[in-house]
Formats: structure tokens, sequence, C-alpha cells
């Protein structure tokens, strides 16, 4: 994008001349469009707190809680958390240095390997136009818990499509306003169930039942993990299968990095929202997974049956186990409501990544020139246009059970996307740590520099291949061997080895040397980001 000769993005520290300037301002008034830098501080901060947060935390938790017992659910999301904290803070580096550029897809061109890049982009733009929706058809089961008609879910999926494409095509300012409310009440629900979690558990429930730490002292990890034994066996591998889900947990806060070609003083704002994903890993997941271990007994019944069945509604949740079991009355409807407008936000953001992922492709010439094209108000038509499309599968979940099956095999073989950009990222800020110790530059003018480099971008990396490697490790438990699970979980890999083999012969495209590496910045204040489809 910095190549682009509308692009008013320069070297940092150079001076921004009266030419440069007066080539701004004409292009600005001559309808050339371009990127609107109107995403506000608090709008990026709210977005990277709770933006992606959808049915996963609200649903899924409870299976961490039940493979892993109380103790083995909290250690695996600890660790997990702490491992997408040092990553996050390895992309903040680079984004806030350089928030011209196109986030993770130009840092893995620039810094390793276009090949890599090729690679990144086209597979996180898969991942997020494929989770999309998920979370959409997620959103229509869920309002199942009011009306059990399955023949009204295609309705509710298709209001609800409409209004992600509407949301999208009114321009990036309401996109910010939308996911600001959305993530503020998905905020204050989760700080509202973790007090509410804490008087149940000192027995301030109706049932008066004071809890304490007793699931800890009589289950905390899981003795029956598969019917493994001895226990000690069955205790770890149940407490790995919590890191893996916790994994998916937290996938989609890499999505920040495509907000640094919109966001209004991208410096200041994306060193402040970076600094406050620890909020969300600590405040949002860990607390959420300690109080519900100590509330709720991984062997509950009713927690078993929920996440055999996954109904995909209130039920589920194991928020709501505990609020019955305590005997609350009306609060299972009011979870059930956030967990719908969490399911249809998080939809809404992932319709907006695979978007921008799309537009910064083909700024790079990586997918076609068309889908960069921007609208006065600067939306990406054509990309949007596109990836609506593929929301149109989220109607396979109104289907017959073959549909059904299809739906799921399709979002499974995502599932591994986001760890491998974790490594992605992780790789682009070694090449470039290295780059700049090679060219004698100094960290000291890096407006935001994260602890423990280059040693936490190494931790990450070798960490998620470890965590990649053994994902599926559970279809060789299952008798007879889940083949078709395996397949959904592995094929990841393969699809994206098959992405760069073929892109670096086809392009011939070479790992980038470190003494020729581009380490600088191509960010001026008060820049915008022109498309280059103009110039075709």
């Amino acid at each position: 994008m910095s190549s682009s000769p509308h692009n008013s993005e320069k070297t940092s520290g150079s001076p921004v001349d009266a030419v440069d300037l007066e080539r701004d301002i004409r292009l600005r008034t001559n309808d050339v469009h371009f990127m609107h830098r109107s995403l506000k501080g608090r709008q990026v901060s709210m977005i990277a707190i709770a933006g992606t947060i959808g049915t996963g935390l609200f649903l899924a938790s409870g299976k961490a809680l039940a493979n892993g017992g109380p103790v083995g659910a909290l250690l695996g999301y600890i660790i997990v958390g702490v491992l997408v904290g040092l990553m996050m803070y390895s992309l903040g580096e680079m984004l806030v240095w350089d928030p011209s550029a196109g986030g993770f897809i130009e840092f893995s061109t620039r810094y390793v390997d276009p090949a890599l890049g090729f690679t990144m982009g086209w597979q996180y733009w898969f991942q997020t136009v494929m989770a999309a929706p998920v979370e959409l058809s997620a959103a229509a089961i869920v309002i199942s818990f009011w009306d059990s008609d399955v023949n009204h879910r295609a309705i509710y999926i298709t209001v609800m499509l409409i209004g992600i494409i509407l949301v999208n095509l009114c321009g990036v300012k309401y996109f910010g306003e939308f996911e600001f409310v959305f993530a503020s009440l998905k905020i204050i629900t989760i700080v509202g169930l973790i007090i509410l979690c804490l008087v149940v558990d000192l027995g301030g429930a109706p049932d008066h039942d004071r809890r304490g730490f007793r699931y800890w002292r009589e289950e905390p990890f899981n003795d029956n993990f598969f019917g493994i034994v001895p226990p000690s066996k069955a205790r770890f591998l149940g407490f790995w299968a919590v890191l893996t889900q916790a994994a998916f947990s937290y996938a989609g806060m890499e999505a920040l990095a495509l907000i640094c070609l919109e966001a209004s003083k991208p410096r200041v704002t994306l060193r402040t929202a970076i600094r406050a994903v620890f909020y969300r890993i600590v405040l949002l997941y860990v607390l959420s997974i300690l109080l519900i271990g100590m509330c709720l007994s991984p062997t509950n019944p009713d927690l078993l049956q929920a996440n055999a069945e996954s109904s995909g509604d209130a039920t589920e949740s194991p928020f709501v186990i505990i609020i019955t079991e305590a005997r609350i009355k009306v609060l299972p409807h009011i979870i059930n409501a956030v967990v719908l407008t969490s399911a249809f936000s998080a939809s809404n953001e992932l319709f907006y990544a695979s978007t921008r992922s799309l537009f910064m492709l083909a700024q790079e010439g990586k997918a076609p020139r068309i889908l960069a094209k921007v609208t006065k108000n600067g939306v990406p038509i054509y990309s949007i246009a596109l990836c609506a499309v593929f929301g149109l599968l989220s109607y396979l979940a109104c289907g017959k059970q073959g549909a059904m099956v299809a739906f799921n095999w399709l979002s499974s073989i995502t599932t591994l996307s986001s760890m491998m950009i974790w490594c992605g990222i992780a790789l682009a800020h070694i090449r470039w740590y290295r780059a700049m110790q090679v060219q004698g530059l100094s960290r000291d003018e890096l407006p935001f520099r994260s602890w423990a480099q280059p040693y936490a971008s190494w931790i990450v990396l070798i960490s998620f291949l470890v965590i990649i490697f053994f994902s599926g490790f559970t279809t060789f438990l299952a008798k007879p061997f889940d083949s078709q699970s395996f397949v959904a979980n592995y094929i990841n890999i393969p699809f994206a080895l098959i992405l760069y083999v073929g892109y670096k012969i086809f392009k011939r495209t070479k790992i980038v040397s470190l003494a020729e590496m581009d380490c600088s910045s191509h960010y001026v204040e008060d820049s915008v980001v022109y498309s280059k489809y103009e110039e075709s």
C-alpha cells in the first residue's frame, strides 16, 4: 500500500513537504476514493476488548470445564491467554510502528516472504468468511430458546444477514458505533455474570449453598477423560484438550490489525487498544473460567447433557446451569438475549474482517484488483459483495441432516487458522527484529515496545506449533477412529502448504534478506490509504 503513488505514506521521520500536502488535498477533493480514518479510540479499544466474543465464551466454556476440570480449565485458559497476549504485543510493535501497512498480511510479505503474505492473507480471509455465517447461524439457533419452530430459522438468518450487510455498507464510522454499543453490552453482561457467580459461590443465592472451592478439592482435574487409565494420564490429556479449545475461544484477536487502515490517529489508538487486550484476557476469560469452575461441578449431569446435545441456545451455557441450580428465575432469558446479540456482533466483525482482508490482498496484487475498489464513504464495495455471497452458507444450518453435516464440516476446517496466523505473526516479528539488528536500527525509535522480545515471539511460535500438531489427538482416542474429524482438524495444514508452495513456484518469490528488508515505517500523520483500483 505504501508503494501506491496515491498514498501519502512515507518513511517515518522524513518531512512532508508542500508538494505532498498539495497532492493529498488534490486527491481528496478530486473524487479519488480512499479508506476513511473514522474509527475513534474508544471504538477501537472496545473492539479490542470484546469485539469477536461470540458464543464461545458463553456456551463452549462448559466443554472446557468438563474436559479439564476446574483447575485444568483455568490453567489452560491462563497459558493460552499469556501466549495470545505475547502474540498481540508482538503484533502491536509492528502495527504501531507502521499503521499504514496492510496488517500482518503486508508484514509477512515485507519481513519474511511474499508467498507467506499470500498464504496468510487468503488463509485469514477463508477463516473469517466461513466463521461469519457460523456465528450468524448460531444466533438463529439461539432464538430457538423462545421460538422452537425450525422453519422460522431461515427468516431470522435473512434478517440478520441483511442487517450485517447494511451496517458494513454504511461505512466504518457507523460500524464502529454499532460495535461499540454491542461490545459494551458484552462487557457489562460478563462483569455482571462474574459478580453473580461470586455471590452464588459465597452462598448468597436463594439455595444458600456456600460452594467455596469445593469442586477444586473434590475433582480439580478430569480423572475419566475418554475413560483413559491411569488417572494421571487422563488428567493431562483432559488439560491438553482445554489448550486447543482455549485457543479457539481466543480466536479473532488478530482482527485488530485490519483496523489500522481506518483508525483515526492510529499510533495512539492502536497502542491503547493493544494494551486493552490484557483486560480482555484476564477479566473476560480467566475470571469467567475461574468462577464457573468454583460454582459448577465438571461432572454435573446438566452440564454433560448440554455438551452432548450442543443445542446452541442458553440451556447449554454453564452460566445458565449455575443460575438454574441456584434457583434464580428470569435470568436465563436475559443471558440468552445477550448470547444472541454477541453472536450477531461477532458475525458482524468477522464479516468486516473478511472484507478488509480481501481489500488488503487486492492492494498488494494478491487478489483481483477490482476488490480494492472503494466507494466515496470508504467502503470496499466488491469485497463486501463477494463476502455477502459466502454469507449465504449460513442457510445450510436450515437444511436437512446432510446439509447440516456439510456446514459443520466446512466450519471445522477453519479451526486451526487462527493459530497458524499467530505463528505467522510471530515469525514476521522475529525476522523484523533481527533485520533491525543487522541494519543497525535502534528499538528506541519504536513508539511502542513490548517486553521479553524477541523471546516472546519465539515462545509464541514454538508453543502454537506444538498445539497445532496435537490439536486433533482426540480423533485417535475415539473407537472406531474418527477419520472425518481428523480430516476436518488437519486439512488446513495442507491447504496452507498448497497456497505457499503454489505462489512461490508461480511467482518465484524468495525469502527477504535481512540486510535488504524494508524495516522503515511508511506512515505519515493524518494520511490516508488510497484504493489502488483507481490506478488501473
